[in-house]
């Protein structure tokens, strides 16, 4: 499982200016939704974001050379993960099985 790298979220900040958006909570959630954030993490990280005086004027590289200059921000970003949900929904009989069924015996049935 990968963790958000701060490549990443410049790319996703870099797309909020382009929309002419603000950093919010709620950008931000509608950018990284393959990553496993809480409400709390995601306010936490945009409060963190806006203290960086980042702008539309900036390129990507220079929204993650900012980032990457946070320790407070890299270490945060250490914690969030890759979104790796596998949902079954399963009624009547037989495997419900997500990734490889593997049974010992003979099979020559």
């Amino acid at each position: 499982m990968g963790f958000l790298t701060t490549t990443i979220l410049s790319g996703a900040i870099y797309d909020i200016f382009k929309g002419g958006l603000s950093i919010t909570k709620n950008a931000l959630a509608s950018r990284l939704k393959n990553w496993l954030i809480d409400d709390t993490t995601l306010e936490n990280l945009a409060d963190k974001l806006q203290k960086l005086n980042l702008n539309d004027e900036m390129s990507e590289k220079a929204i993650e050379n900012k980032i990457n200059s946070s320790n407070e921000l890299k270490n945060l970003l250490g914690n969030i993960s890759a979104r790796n949900v596998n949902i079954q929904i399963h009624s009547g009989t037989g495997d419900n099985i997500i990734g490889n069924k593997i049974t010992n015996g003979n099979n020559n049935e």
